[in-house]
């Protein structure tokens, strides 16, 4: 588990005091290990359901992994919640935006791509990590919402202003892809 941890976080290849949205964070578990991998970033929590979106869940996985380290973390966050359209992050804020096991949840994807586009900074990077379905109109097994296929992913992301630029497959199940993170950057002008 602790290799595929590093892969993942040399994957993502923080760097220090970059600006990191979370959008979907809730408890900000995933968001507390990968500060424990940076020094001092910024870390943008969003989500618009506030049953475990609190400021004490945060404070809790945040020395969670401080203690884990030995010393507290030396990354900040702030709490935003945000609505079903729009993340309510700064504009032009964030180096890397990471959606995690949330984006199929997302009643506006469009509207949601059009809003994470305006919080990239320049050169930005969307990461979005999601369940790979196995077929067209696979359905998740806890949320119930239809799961995107890799190609469909990938072409409603482009079909939004966003270039697939790379990606990693996450395997924990017997060596059989079962999630991917799926990395974008902004569409260039013309």
């Amino acid at each position: 588990m602790h290799e595929q941890q590093d892969s993942l976080m040399s994957f993502y290849n923080f760097k220090p005091r970059q600006a990191i949205g979370s959008i979907g964070a809730q408890c900000a578990n995933w968001e507390a290990m990968m500060a424990s991998y940076t020094d001092g970033a910024h870390f943008y929590l969003e989500d618009i359901d506030t049953a475990y979106f609190k400021e004490s869940q945060a404070r809790f996985a945040w020395d969670y992994y401080g203690n884990l380290q030995g010393r507290p973390l030396s990354s900040s966050y702030e709490l935003i919640v945000g609505n079903e359209k729009g993340t309510q992050l700064p504009n032009a804020s964030c180096d890397k935006i990471f959606i995690i096991n949330s984006f199929h949840e997302f009643s506006f994807k469009k509207e949601m791509l059009e809003d994470i586009a305006k919080k990239l900074k320049p050169g930005g990077l969307l990461y979005i990590d999601e369940i790979i379905a196995k077929y067209p109109g696979q359905k998740h097994g806890g949320c119930k919402k239809e799961l995107f296929t890799e190609a469909e992913l990938i072409g409603f992301c482009r079909a939004n202003d966003f270039e697939y630029t790379a990606g990693m497959y996450v395997t924990y199940r017997k060596s059989v892809p079962y999630r991917k993170i799926y990395v974008y950057k902004r569409k260039q002008r013309g």
